[in-house]
């Protein structure tokens, strides 16, 4: 540790304090104001000149004011009474009061690094995680459907198979008023039962089926073999264009429920009987 060495010292009051080498004391010396100004370059060489001084000699006996001397080394000379802040940096200036921490508040705050927030990553990870149920989602569910038609395509036998493409038969014979599909997926037994053995008659009717029905759907929703039988399950939706009494009327939705029973005439499956619900 440097040792400062004794003199006069500015105490930081506008006064010249003197410093024993240890401590400040009680003497305390104000400064001239009325001292006279330092003589210039050229007074010291002309004075040096008429005394036959050399020009280094003239500077060097020139007295140095005591605000004009350098500031003690490191660590600075502490006034009595006053103490550095324990932990500080040297070169805490004399007159820090003790216990009083170097500047810092506003300016400390200021330059001390910022601290960021790290929740926006949760946020990221959440929203990823979203994305992904949500394309799992769209990806998946249709290919579970798909999986699961398959499926029950393939449990189906060969037998319940054609009966299904009877019944799809039968109804675009409806559609179209296709005499020959609809001779070609009923039984005489059934034609006669619903009193539809020619042409002309079923011709008239699927008019009027095609004037009071829009948006005609079929979609086959079970399909079992009982015996010598297969019989068919649809859930049939559409658009009625008429009231139960046949009179116009604003367009309804509307669904009904068939059961189809098929049997085989010829090798060929063919409709025997249909209900509904």
């Amino acid at each position: 540790m440097t040792t400062t060495p004794p003199g006069w010292y500015d105490d930081g009051h506008g006064a010249l304090r003197w410093w024993d080498g240890t401590q400040w004391t009680e003497h305390v010396a104000q400064p001239d104001p009325e001292a006279s100004p330092a003589p210039t370059e050229a007074e010291i060489v002309a004075g040096a000149e008429a005394s036959g001084e050399s020009q280094q000699e003239a500077f060097a006996s020139q007295p140095v004011s005591p605000a004009a001397q350098p500031y003690p080394a490191q660590p600075y000379p502490v006034q009595e009474g006053y103490a550095p802040v324990e932990g500080s940096p040297q070169g805490v200036y004399p007159g820090t009061p003790a216990g009083v921490a170097p500047a810092g508040g506003g300016f400390t705050a200021a330059t001390e690094p910022r601290r960021t927030s790290k929740l926006w990553i949760v946020w990221v990870v959440l929203g990823v995680v979203l994305l992904g149920i949500v394309i799992a989602a769209a990806v998946v569910i249709p290919l579970l459907l798909l999986s699961a038609s398959t499926a029950n395509s393939a449990g189906q036998s060969d037998d319940e198979r054609a009966a299904v493409a009877t019944v799809g038969l039968y109804d675009d014979a409806w559609q179209e008023g296709d005499c020959d599909s609809f001779a070609a997926a009923t039984s005489e037994n059934f034609r006669d039962t619903v009193g539809l053995l020619d042409c002309a008659t079923f011709e008239s009717q699927a008019s009027a089926f095609d004037e009071n029905f829009d948006d005609y759907e079929i979609k086959v929703t079970d399909v079992e073999t009982i015996g010598d039988q297969v019989a068919v399950t649809t859930n049939e939706t559409y658009t009625a264009l008429v009231d139960e009494d046949g009179q116009p009327t604003d367009p309804a939705p509307g669904a009904t429920v068939y059961h189809y029973t098929l049997v085989q005439s010829d090798g060929e499956w063919v409709i025997d009987d249909l209900s509904y619900e």
